[in-house]
């Protein structure tokens, strides 16, 4: 098992260069013009922001889910099967710009068929998961399906007054099927193992070559100043590192950022190597 050290560059101590609370995304279009007022007692106007932020609310639950449909099981009984051995790095960029934002982990595998004790054959592996697609590609779904109609009957059926429907309601109107097929076309999901991609490996091994000195007084002296943080952006980031140099307890380091340079070179060192290897690739 690859030697885990404390890890996290020095000048990362200086990480939360940039403030940790995520910009708040701009609000919705507004209905499309030529639309009635109500439908049924219903306001267009409620229906649709209901609408709308459920469908947002929903890239974020399906980006989720695709990301764990990827996770393998610590134990099967497929001796063809891959079992993960080893939990490592796991990042994730969390957005309020819909749909931005990424799922990422790294995981020591085996195969089930080596057993359960010093099997050999293991291999790191990386799965992410996030969204090929803009605001403007959220936001046609919503203008694609919405039925004000159809939606006012929905809720008469269920016994929803009309006077309970405001912006803050939440709703799928029965289009989840349809929305949901939608957004998981638009998910981009990867699941790569070292032996495909050599990049898996070369990016632990180049975060496990960085150490950090674990005092509660700052950078030492010495230290260089932080690089330039990221341009603005709304991505809350959380890098969760389980340390492995201390074998005989359960330690996790947990850097958090808002675009701090700090956080973009460690990112560089884990996924760059990864990166370039899917891009060779799909030459």
């Amino acid at each position: 098992m690859i030697r885990w050290i404390a890890c996290v560059a020095a000048s990362a101590a200086l990480l939360f260069a940039a403030p940790l609370d995520a910009s708040v995304p701009p609000p919705p279009p507004p209905p499309p013009a030529g639309l009635p007022a109500e439908y049924a007692g219903y306001s267009t106007d409620s229906l649709w922001f209901a609408y709308t932020y459920w469908v947002r609310g929903q890239t974020a639950e399906r980006r989720q889910m695709a990301f764990e449909a990827l996770r393998l099981p610590g134990y099967s009984d497929d001796p063809a099967a891959w079992r993960t051995e080893l939990e490592g790095p796991s990042y994730s960029a969390i957005s309020w710009w819909i749909p931005h934002g990424t799922l990422v982990a790294f995981e020591a595998v085996c195969p089930v068929s080596a057993g359960y004790t010093d099997p050999e054959g293991c291999l790191w592996r990386y799965r992410s998961a996030f969204f090929q697609a803009q605001e403007a590609d959220i936001n046609a779904i919503v203008l694609d399906t919405f039925d004000g109609a159809a939606f006012a009957a929905y809720l008469a059926s269920r016994n929803v007054a009309p006077g309970t429907v405001t912006r803050d309601y939440r709703s799928d109107f029965g289009q989840a099927e349809t929305v949901h097929e939608r957004l998981d076309a638009m998910i981009v999901s990867r699941d790569i193992r070292a032996d495909t991609c050599p990049g898996v490996r070369d990016g632990i091994d180049a975060l496990a070559r960085i150490s950090l000195p674990l005092s509660p007084y700052g950078p030492p002296a010495g230290t260089p100043p932080p690089p330039p943080p990221a341009p603005p952006s709304g991505d809350t980031e959380t890098l969760t590192i389980p340390a492995g140099y201390f074998p005989d307890m359960d330690v996790t380091i947990t850097v958090e950022s808002n675009g701090a340079g700090s956080m973009r070179n460690l990112m560089n060192a884990l996924v760059g190597p990864v990166r370039a290897c899917i891009d060779s690739q799909a030459e």
